[in-house]
């Protein structure tokens, strides 16, 4: 859309500057339309601003797209291989129970180590592991299941009794 209210951006990058240059600086450059007295010669001295600034704003533009660096790829290309296969294999959602006894062991875990001097553990096998009187706590996990399973909390109260855990006190999240 040239003409003369919408100018070409020019090709060469030192006319865009020197168009750059004159529109901010407010003086007219070499293709601006303007009479002696600085209006437009289609509007007034308002019009002719905008148009200096709408001249500037595409010598910019040109001069960034010019100093870009251009791409080997074609536009289609898409960034990523959608053929790929992932890197690990995709885990199903969690249930609801699987989270629950996480979250239960978790807070059992939380009070051995407060009240009962337990540690936190690494099993190279296992994963996390429940570390009291330096001696995993392997039983853990079927008493847990038991609660969250069927419900019956007296084997997880028992074993909690057993290693000296005391449930009833606040567990401190730190």
């Amino acid at each position: 859309m040239a003409g003369p209210h919408h100018p070409m951006p020019p090709d060469d990058p030192a006319a865009a500057e020197r168009e750059t240059a004159a529109a901010l600086h407010g003086t007219p450059a070499a293709n601006d339309e303007c009479d002696a007295g600085g209006a437009d010669a289609v509007g007034g001295s308002a019009d002719g601003e905008a148009e200096t600034l709408a001249a500037a704003l595409t010598a910019e533009l040109a001069r960034e797209e010019a100093s870009a660096p251009q791409s080997r790829s074609t536009p289609d290309a898409t960034p990523w291989d959608d053929t790929a296969l992932p890197l690990f294999p995709l885990q199903p959602p969690r249930s609801a129970r699987e989270l629950l006894t996480d979250h239960v062991t978790a807070m059992v875990c939380c009070a051995a180590i407060d009240t009962a001097g337990a540690a936190p553990g690494l099993d190279w096998l296992d994963g996390p592991s429940l570390l009291i009187n330096g001696e995993r706590a392997a039983d853990l996990t079927p008493r847990v299941l038991s609660l969250v399973e069927d419900g019956d909390p007296a084997p997880l109260r028992a074993w909690l009794v057993k290693s000296g855990i005391r449930p009833e006190k606040p567990v401190r999240l730190v």
